[in-house]
């Protein structure tokens, strides 16, 4: 008796304590292209950490262009707040899938939204009735000379073209004679962090620029380190090429880590908290630190190559 009292105990007071969640939409009827703002609100305790849906949440046939966060207090309670900006392109009824909250603490406590349905709308004259024409069709006669003209010119623009080309294609070939050896990547690495910091953006309110520019050295640095371009890999694609060639886990984690931040800021206008940013370049400097530095090879022909051939050849 005693013991089916204090499971009945346990089960009220979690039920008491569990968060609440509502959600709302600005309009359910939209022109193809509109956006609709959708609002998640949990109301929770101040000791609650919840795990709203990211970019990477499934949002049935709409696409995500913008969320944002807020929170504000609620009595004794937080209000936390997720503003998602989706769009359709699709014409008819559609179906904005529910979506789920997480409590960390207790996993299990988790709520879902209720579906809702939108309904998208072609695009009608009334619609693009602000759009007329300010000319009329003017009906133009070109004779002999203007087309005289016009082939002069296209002959003009055609040497000058192939004058830039040629004269950019002996500089570049100069340039490239004069190349100075490359810079080891954990060198340069420091370079462009110590840079970042000088600049101070996140001070100056520059928070994306700030997030784009750490990403970019970051992978140009990843892929000195694995000899391939990074800048344009997804960030799945990015951690594929870490394990594929069998770099410690550890850095593998941090990346990950690194990109679980990163990446909410610079494609879907995430407000990072405070202090979050600054980790960033701790991450990246402990990532680096990870990793020995390559083993430069002297070029060709230069004193220390011609030192190292000759012991080789003592040898």
């Amino acid at each position: 008796m005693f013991r089916s009292c204090a499971i009945g105990i346990v089960f009220i007071t979690t039920a008491l304590f569990s968060f609440d969640l509502t959600r709302s939409v600005d309009q359910t009827t939209i022109t193809l292209g509109d956006m609709v703002r959708l609002k998640v609100t949990a109301v929770r305790r101040a000791d609650e950490k919840l795990v709203f849906p990211g970019p990477d949440a499934d949002f049935g046939q709409f696409e995500l262009k913008d969320m944002r966060s807020s929170e504000a207090p609620s009595g004794s309670l937080l209000a936390e707040t997720y503003e998602y900006l989706v769009t359709a392109y699709t014409l008819g009824t559609l179906t904005m899938p529910a979506l789920t909250v997480v409590n960390l603490k207790d996993t299990a406590d988790r709520k879902a939204t209720d579906p809702v349905e939108i309904v998208v709308k072609p695009v009608t004259v009334k619609d693009t009735s602000d759009i007329v024409d300010i000319y009329g069709p003017e009906s133009i006669g070109f004779g002999a000379r203007f087309w005289a003209a016009l082939f002069g010119i296209v002959v003009a623009l055609g040497l000058l073209v192939w004058l830039i080309d040629r004269y950019l294609l002996k500089r570049k070939r100069n340039e490239e004679k004069k190349e100075a050896p490359p810079i080891p990547p954990e060198k340069l690495f420091e370079q462009e962090i110590g840079q970042l910091v000088r600049d101070d953006l996140l001070a100056k309110g520059e928070v994306k620029i700030f997030h784009f520019r750490i990403s970019e050295i970051l992978r140009r640095y990843i892929g000195a380190r694995l000899n391939f371009y990074a800048l344009e890999s997804t960030t799945s694609e990015l951690i594929s090429a870490l394990k594929a060639s069998k770099t410690d886990p550890k850095v593998v984690r941090l990346v990950e880590q690194f990109c679980t931040v990163n990446d909410p800021v610079k494609f879907a206008k995430w407000i990072p908290k405070s202090g979050e940013s600054e980790n960033l370049i701790i991450l990246a400097r402990e990532l680096v630190s990870l990793t020995p530095p390559l083993e430069q090879k002297e070029p060709a022909g230069s004193p220390a190559a011609q030192q190292g051939a000759d012991k080789k050849h003592i040898t």
